[in-house]
């Protein structure tokens, strides 16, 4: 929001600035007011850019927050329905994640070919 408000205030400043050139037939001051507004007016279409991104990305972490907290709903019944259950799939889970996560044997054999 600080992006729009300061990119609106620098394209009025432009503009004001360009008509006083303008008035008094200062083409310096007439183009400076220009561009002071064109750049007044992307300041402002980017702070118009970010906060669309950023309700986006909100609205995006919303629902994923949402479905996770269905899911972790259902994984809870379940554990509550059948805890022996659960307990067996954790078990397996991290036998399998220990096994990926501990990598291949760095031992290097060498044969005495005496």
């Amino acid at each position: 929001m600080d992006e729009q408000v300061t990119g609106a205030a620098k394209q009025a400043f432009g503009g004001a600035q360009a008509a006083a050139g303008d008035l008094t037939g200062d083409a310096t001051l007439k183009t400076k007011g220009k561009l002071k507004k064109a750049a007044g007016s992307a300041q402002q279409a980017y702070g118009e850019l970010t906060d669309g991104v950023r309700d986006v990305v909100d609205d995006a972490v919303d629902t994923l927050r949402s479905q996770f907290d269905g899911q972790l709903e259902t994984v809870e019944a379940y554990v509550k329905q059948k805890p022996l259950a659960a307990i067996g799939i954790a078990a397996g889970v991290g036998l399998v994640a220990g096994l990926l996560l501990r990598g291949g044997s760095k031992t290097i054999y060498v044969r005495d070919h005496a």
